[in-house]
């Protein structure tokens, strides 16, 4: 074999080690997807600032501790100016629109914890909509707001 045979060859299996060596380094997930060769990029959900308000304006804690009954104040920021806002509860019913944010993209809404709920829930707040309507690929803007329910939160709304 002349010297210029044995190169091309060193060079061919050195391609063909390195290609096989990316190829196990890379898991199959990364290179086939169900529409094709190579994996699509999705949005994801993009958070949103919350804050959670008692009676007097005092900030409450993540999560907050509430009486059957008693009403807190939500605020979240980040939202497009006008934008349709929806709610989802941790207790599995349909979101349900729940206004819109004001023209600076915030959203207030007072929450009053229903007299016959105890025990840990979530309240999420949910901002993917605009004046036309749903936009399918729109990153939805989400925030949301935990807390506990008892009768016996000493102190707390």
């Amino acid at each position: 074999m002349s010297g210029e045979s044995a190169r091309s060859l060193r060079k061919a299996a050195l391609s063909v080690g390195t290609l096989g060596a990316l190829s196990l380094a890379v898991p199959a997930s990364l290179w086939l997807s169900p529409s094709g060769a190579f994996p699509q990029l999705r949005p994801v959900g993009h958070t949103v600032q919350a804050h959670v308000h008692d009676g007097e304006g005092g900030l409450l804690d993540d999560p907050a501790r509430l009486r059957p009954g008693s009403s807190t104040e939500i605020e979240v920021t980040g939202f497009n100016p006008d934008e349709p806002i929806l709610l989802r509860t941790s207790s599995g019913a349909p979101a349900f629109s729940a206004g819109r944010a004001d023209r600076d993209g915030v959203f207030h809404y007072l929450y009053t914890v229903p007299a016959s709920m105890s025990g840990a829930h979530a309240l999420t707040v949910i901002g993917s909509l605009d004046q036309a309507g749903w936009q399918p690929g729109s990153v939805p803007r989400t925030a949301v707001f935990r807390f506990v329910v008892s009768a016996d939160q000493a102190g707390d709304q």
